[in-house]
C-alpha cells in the first residue's frame, strides 16, 4: 500500500513540474533508495558533496521525462569509490576504470560513477584525461550545456554553465567553441541532431552546422558500433523523421549513411495512426531505409556489424517483400502458418513493413492483423513419435515420413486433423 502512494506521489510531483514548473524538479531521483545508499556512504567522511548526479538523468528529471540511465559523478578516485561501496557489500565493476569510471549494481540498478575529469589530449575518438577536483573543469569537458547540470541527493542544482536556461528554451549548445569540441570526439555531430531533434525550440544554429560540415569525414574515426548506437537512440525519439524532411540535417545524414536509399518511406509511416507507428521499434526502422528486394542489406549489416537478430530481421523482410505484394498474403489462414514457420516477431515485421508497399491498403486493416498475430497462439502439433510408440509404432524412417505427411495435412487443413485421417496414413492404432 505505502509504495502505491509513494509512486502516486512521484507521479503527480512529475505532473506538477511538466505543467507548472517546481523547485523540486530532481524530486524522482532523491526518490531512488539504491541512489540514497551510494549517496550516503560516498559522502559518509566528507563535509562536503563528494557525489553528485550529472548528465542525462538530471536533464531528464528537469524536464519531467522517464529516468533510463543513471550517472553520478565523484571527486572520489575510482579505487576510493570502489573501497568505500564494497566494505557496505555494493557491488563494482571496472567498466572504464581507464577513464575514470565504475559501475555500481544495487537491486539490479546500475549507476555508473566517474570521478571529475579534465581532458589532456583528445584524437577524435580517444581522450587522454587528468582526473580533477574541481566540478567546473569537470564540466567543461561535456559536450552540451544541458548535458552539464549536476544535483546531489537533496536536489540542490549546481548549473555552471547555464544547462538549465538552455533547456527550457530549447537552446542546444555546445560547451565552448562547437568546432573544438566535435574534433574531441566525433559522434558529438549525431549527439547534436538527437539533442536537436529531442529539446530544441529553435532553427538550426549555422555556426554549429558549417562546424559539422567540415568535420563530416570525422566519423569515420568513430567505430561503428558506437555510431550505430547513437543511430538507434536518434531513432527512438517521437519525431526523429524530421532530421530526413529538412535539407540540411538530410544532407547530413545521407553523407554519413549513403546506404539510407528509401528515406522517403518515412513519409508514410508519419501518416500512420500513433498506435500502429509506435510498434516500429529502431531496428525496423532501420529496416525500412535499407532493406528491398535484393540482398542490398547485407553491406549495412556487415559495415555496421549488426547481430544476428537484426540480420534475420532483415533477412526475413527482403525475402517476402514481393509477397507482401499480394493480397492472399494478408489472409488470417496464410498468417497463421507464417507463425509457424517463422514465429510472431518475424510476422509483425512482415506487416508492419507492408504498409510501404504497392498493395490496396483500403482493404487490410493492418493494425487488426498484428493484433491477431499477436494474440494467436502457435500452432503445436498433436502428434509425435512418442505419442505412437505408446500405441505400438515404432520409430524410424518410415514412420518419419509417414509423421512429416501428417504434418503436412496438418498445415494444409489450417492446423486441424481428424482421427480418420491418422488412421488413413498410419492404419488402426494398435492397443497398448
Amino acid at each position: 500500500m505505502f509504495k502505491k502512494i509513494k509512486n502516486t506521489i512521484l507521479k503527480v510531483d512529475k505532473f506538477l513540474y511538466k505543467k507548472f514548473g517546481s523547485d523540486r524538479s530532481t524530486k524522482v531521483l532523491e526518490n531512488i533508495k539504491e541512489a540514497q545508499l551510494i549517496f550516503s556512504n560516498l559522502n559518509k567522511h566528507a563535509g562536503e558533496r563528494k557525489v553528485q548526479f550529472v548528465g542525462g538523468c538530471v536533464r531528464r528529471a528537469i524536464n519531467g521525462e522517464d529516468i533510463d540511465d543513471i550517472d553520478l559523478a565523484t571527486s572520489l578516485e575510482p579505487e576510493e569509490v570502489k573501497e568505500l561501496l564494497t566494505k557496505q557489500n555494493i557491488k563494482v565493476i571496472d567498466t572504464g576504470i581507464l577513464h575514470g569510471t565504475v559501475t555500481a549494481i544495487i537491486n539490479k540498478k546500475k549507476f555508473e560513477i566517474t570521478t571529475l575529469r579534465k581532458d589532456i589530449f583528445t584524437d577524435g575518438r580517444h581522450a587522454n584525461i587528468e582526473y580533477t577536483t574541481s566540478w567546473k573543469e569537470d564540466s567543461e569537458r561535456r559536450d552540451f550545456t544541458i548535458n552539464a547540470i549536476y544535483s546531489d541527493i537533496e536536489g540542490r542544482i549546481y548549473d555552471p554553465l547555464n544547462g538549465i536556461s538552455d533547456l527550457k528554451s530549447g537552446t542546444i549548445r555546445f560547451i565552448g567553441n562547437a568546432e573544438k569540441r566535435i574534433r574531441e570526439d566525433y559522434l558529438r555531430i549525431l549527439r547534436y541532431f538527437r539533442f536537436f531533434v529531442h529539446y530544441s525550440k529553435n532553427d538550426f544554429d549555422q555556426e554549429i552546422i558549417i562546424a559539422i560540415k567540415k568535420n563530416i569525414n570525422g566519423i569515420n574515426k568513430i567505430s561503428n558500433e558506437r555510431i550505430l548506437d547513437e543511430l538507434r537512440k536518434i531513432f527512438k525519439l517521437k519525431n526523429f523523421d524530421i532530421l530526413f524532411f529538412n535539407s540540411i540535417s538530410k544532407k547530413v545524414l545521407l553523407n554519413i549513411f549513403p546506404q539510407f536509399l528509401y528515406y522517403n518511406r518515412l513519409n508514410v509511416i508519419k501518416k500512420l495512426k500513433e498506435n500502429l507507428k509506435y510498434k516500429f521499434d529502431s531496428n525496423l526502422i532501420l529496416a525500412l531505409l535499407v532493406v528491398d528486394q535484393s540482398d542490398g542489406y547485407e553491406y549495412f549489416c556487415h559495415k555496421y556489424k549488426v547481430s544476428n537478430n537484426i540480420r534475420k530481421r532483415f533477412k526475413n523482410i527482403s525475402k517476402n517483400y514481393e509477397s507482401l505484394k499480394n493480397s492472399k498474403f494478408y489472409l488470417e489462414e496464410n498468417l497463421k502458418k507464417l507463425i509457424y514457420f517463422l514465429g510472431k516477431e518475424y510476422v509483425v515485421d512482415l506487416l508492419l513493413f507492408s504498409v510501404l508497399i504497392n498493395i490496396n491498403k483500403k482493404q487490410i486493416n493492418i493494425e487488426y492483423l498484428v493484433d491477431y498475430v499477436t494474440k494467436t497462439e502457435i500452432p503445436k502439433f498433436p502428434i509425435s513419435g512418442d505419442f505412437l510408440k505408446k500405441y505400438g509404432y515404432e520409430t524410424g524412417v518410415e514412420l518419419g515420413k509417414k509423421i512429416n505427411n501428417l504434418k503436412e495435412q496438418w498445415i494444409e487443413n489450417n492446423f486441424i486433423i481428424d482421427d480418420e485421417v491418422i488412421k488413413k496414413n498410419l492404419g488402426n492404432l494398435k492397443e497398448n
